[in-house]
């Protein structure tokens, strides 16, 4: 009798096949948990931007509080800052522009004007929360626009689970 040795036996073709198998899940894996990734770093990056804009334009405008002379010094008035909340300011720029920022629901809400009925703008969306902290020169809050010396602005954004918090503390340039 001969011996044919062409072919493959039974086993080898299941061990073939289970190493092939446990490759092509191991493979499979890897791209799953890849493409997961990406799509994480994606929305942690585009909420990032939107997030660093919107603070970036809320402080560039902050910045530019008008603030009445008095003397040496110049600070706010009732008439430069005629909102002044822990979730909303308004106020008049250097350029007697009315200004304000507000929240509503989780869009942060740039206004031009500084009256209430005056238009607003979406900054940007996904806002889960936005604080102003009005301060004195010494640290203490202040109540009235003609305390102010510095505003703090912590924003959060929410997309899923990811969040991202921004603050900022803001000197308005004309006060002294």
């Amino acid at each position: 009798m001969r011996c044919n040795d062409k072919g493959f036996t039974l086993i080898e073709m299941i061990l073939s096949i289970t190493l092939l198998g446990l490759v092509a899940v191991t493979v499979g894996m890897l791209i799953y948990q890849g493409t997961r990734s990406y799509d994480m770093l994606s929305s942690q990056k585009e909420i990032a931007q939107q997030g660093t804009l919107a603070m970036e334009r809320l402080s560039r405008e902050l910045r530019l509080i008008n603030c009445t002379e008095s003397g040496n010094a110049c600070t706010a008035s009732a008439s430069d800052i005629s909102a002044m909340t822990a979730s909303e300011i308004r106020f008049v720029n250097t350029g007697l522009e009315g200004r304000g920022f507000r929240l509503d629901g989780s869009t942060l809400k740039a206004r031009d004007g500084s009256g209430a009925g005056d238009p607003e703008y979406a900054l940007t969306d996904k806002v889960s929360a936005l604080s102003f902290e009005y301060l004195q020169d010494d640290g203490s809050a202040a109540s009235t626009p003609d305390e102010v010396w510095m505003i703090n602005v912590q924003m959060t954004l929410v997309s899923g689970a990811e969040s991202f918090p921004l603050k900022a503390s803001v000197h308005p340039r004309s006060f002294r």
